[in-house]
């Protein structure tokens, strides 16, 4: 059945509402308390802004409903559910890096909507609930896909299993929407958070395109726009071009 929700859509959708309702920093614009910084020269007397913080990468996913009693995975989920491919080896190595990029410790989603109507996203947008009618699903807990069958990841629009096919799997740490803010809450609790400066945007940069070639030209092309253009900004340029993802920063707690 075809999907009437496009990634493209549900990708601003999603994205607007971490940014404004949850608190995450994009990373095309330049980041908190930085912009005095870069309009005017730092005065002996005024305290220098050190933001910390962990960057989290998001693949968004269209979902396809399936209604249909011949549906393949109907007797794991029931009907309706809602599914999404994960591209083959011969198609695309998007599951691959992505999980390369998610053990080097960096925080990495598929994110799905557990909705498929353009009607049922406006009302989920315009009440601020477009993550909570999503799925947020670890590349790294996929691993690697050894063979060319069509391979997809599945999920009910009313229960919390998620399963990866052809071969079901249940996948343990999907997040549902609902339980995102927690569970998000609890992983990052036992990590540090990155000092968000040009340093770590750079070598954020460099690991990026060291997962997709290892070939040193093709850094070094892309690399004449980090001068253009902030280095948070590079960053996100290289997670939308090399990784179809969008880069957010979540804030690291401040200590009171």
């Amino acid at each position: 059945m075809k999907r009437k929700v496009s990634e493209f859509a549900y990708g601003f959708v999603l994205t607007h509402e971490l940014v404004r309702g949850y608190g995450f920093w994009p990373t095309d614009v330049a980041l908190p308390g930085t912009e005095k910084k870069r309009k005017k020269a730092k005065t002996e007397d005024e305290p220098e802004t050190v933001l910390r913080g962990f960057p989290i990468f998001l693949q968004f996913k269209a979902s396809e409903y399936m209604k249909r009693k011949n549906a393949g995975e109907s007797k794991l989920v029931g009907l309706p559910y809602f599914r999404f491919p994960i591209y083959r080896k011969t198609q695309s190595n998007q599951q691959q890096i992505l999980a390369g990029l998610e053990k080097r410790g960096y925080l990495v989603y598929y994110a799905t909507p557990k909705m498929h109507e353009a009607v049922n996203l406006n009302g989920a947008f315009f009440d601020g609930r477009v993550v909570e009618h999503s799925v947020f699903v670890s590349p790294g807990e996929i691993g690697e896909v050894p063979d060319n069958q069509n391979h997809r990841v599945v999920f009910s629009g009313t229960k919390k299993d998620v399963y990866f096919c052809p071969k079901p799997r249940k996948l343990e740490s999907s997040i549902q929407g609902e339980d995102f803010a927690g569970a998000i809450e609890r992983i990052l609790a036992v990590r540090e958070p990155e000092v968000l400066d040009d340093a770590c945007f750079h070598r954020l940069a460099s690991e990026m395109v060291s997962l997709v070639s290892p070939n040193r030209r093709i850094f070094d092309e892309l690399s004449r726009g980090k001068f253009e253009m902030t280095a948070a900004t590079f960053a996100n340029y290289l997670a939308r071009t090399l990784f179809d993802c969008e880069l957010l920063v979540i804030p690291a707690k401040t200590e009171e």
